[in-house]
């Protein structure tokens, strides 16, 4: 878990980094998406099972601000063809980049929990 957290930490750093060049930030944001959707599939189906309450919580909610994110992009872009960058940013830079922390923040305490020896309890 913690090399998991090594990568999804620096692509979030390298990415916070090309934001200096504003266009390379955004376009870095693609392959960091998916890099962390990649990463949570992996951690729910090897890490998932395995924790305490509060970091299945935290996967949980993980998933549903990606899902709310894809159906805010889905619902802009069916009303308005992304005419008004009122709805276009939020949807598409804003929301993304909070998630993304909100995951490096979830992997740092799953990370923490597996490896302060708080294992799930054997039946």
């Amino acid at each position: 878990m913690k090399i998991l957290h090594q990568i999804n930490f620096w692509a979030l750093v390298t990415n916070g980094v090309l934001f200096i060049v504003p266009t390379l930030g955004m376009l870095a944001m693609i392959p960091l998406g998916i890099l962390q959707l990649i990463l949570a599939v992996a951690v729910l189906f090897c890490y998932y099972p395995n924790a305490d309450r509060k970091r299945r919580v935290l996967v949980l909610r993980y998933w549903l601000f990606v899902a709310i994110d894809f159906a805010g992009i889905g619902a802009a872009y069916y009303y308005d063809r992304f005419s008004n960058d009122l709805y276009s940013v939020p949807f598409l830079f804003v929301f993304p980049a909070c998630i993304a922390i909100y995951f490096v923040y979830t992997t740092y305490s799953i990370t923490k929990y597996f490896n302060h020896g708080n294992a799930a309890p054997q039946p």
